[in-house]
């Protein structure tokens, strides 16, 4: 069986609440076709054991020095439970001793500089904009932590369409990119833990057909096997159902309809949990 993201041994390992939240599942916009392939490809067994993001993030840092978890999006539809989850993982991740925090999300403070950054960048509109992200940096920032760009750095030709930017020899690049990025941010503090947070499928370890993810690319690179914490397997895209996650998660609790979603979830199914 292909190694699952978070699977630890022969166990699969997904985040859970601790009787406080709600879980959530979302439907956003179309989501790439080399997505949906890399969806589509991941096998998932029977959950033998249940593990708080607390619990895992400890584990993650003590076998791997770079951890990588990652929130569900499309465009600036997102699933807010991923990003509340994220602040959890933060606070966690700061006893283990981490004090770094690299994040796709963030634009570059200056050319072939990717940090620290100690302010959220001001910005008009975009993730960095959204109350939810806002709160998930302003964790790692009160808890003294450092921020790091590592998103790769391009600018698109004037007439570069929707459709080139989606496209497989794009992706890899900027998959690409982004793993040499980190490199840069990791050998600058090497003797220190690093948590990096990206979107959907970017921190996967598996080339999946033509696509090859940043975390294949930056364990090739950088001769760092990272933990990888992937909560996309519990979202549910628009056109693209996970098949599993509704009969696992009625086994917890009763759903909610739609119209109890909190505004701007983007929410089909709630869970009390």
């Amino acid at each position: 069986m292909p190694r699952i993201p978070g699977q630890v041994g022969s166990r699969t390992y997904s985040p859970r609440g601790r009787g406080e939240g709600v879980g959530l599942a979302v439907a956003t916009g179309e989501v790439p076709a080399w997505m949906d392939a890399f969806r589509d490809r991941r096998e998932v067994t029977a959950v033998q054991g249940w593990r708080s993001v607390e619990e895992l993030i400890g584990w993650g840092f003590a076998h791997a020095p770079v951890v990588m978890a990652n929130e569900a999006h499309n465009g600036l539809a997102r699933c807010i439970r991923t990003r509340e989850v994220g602040v959890r993982m933060i606070r966690a991740a700061h006893k283990a001793g981490v004090r770094r925090l690299a994040m796709e999300a963030l634009p570059w403070p200056a050319p072939d500089t990717p940090g620290p950054i100690l302010a959220i960048p001001p910005v008009p509109g975009g993730y960095l904009a959204q109350p939810d992200m806002r709160r998930l940096i302003t964790a790692a920032l009160e808890l003294g932590w450092s921020l790091w760009a590592y998103e790769a750095v391009f600018e698109p030709a004037a007439d570069a369409g929707p459709a080139q930017m989606l496209s497989m020899e794009f992706t890899n690049w900027r998959e690409r990119e982004q793993a040499r990025n980190l490199c840069q941010v990791r050998s600058a503090a090497p003797a220190e833990p690093l948590l990096v947070w990206c979107g959907n499928g970017h921190a996967g370890k598996e080339a999946t057909q033509e696509w090859v993810p940043m975390g294949w690319h930056f364990r090739a690179m950088s001769g760092t096997d990272p933990f990888v914490i992937d909560q996309t397997v519990t979202v549910t895209f628009k056109g693209r159902p996970q098949r599993w996650v509704q009969a696992l998660l009625a086994t917890f609790g009763e759903t909610w309809p739609p119209t109890a979603a909190p505004p701007g979830s983007s929410a089909i199914t709630l869970l009390r949990r």
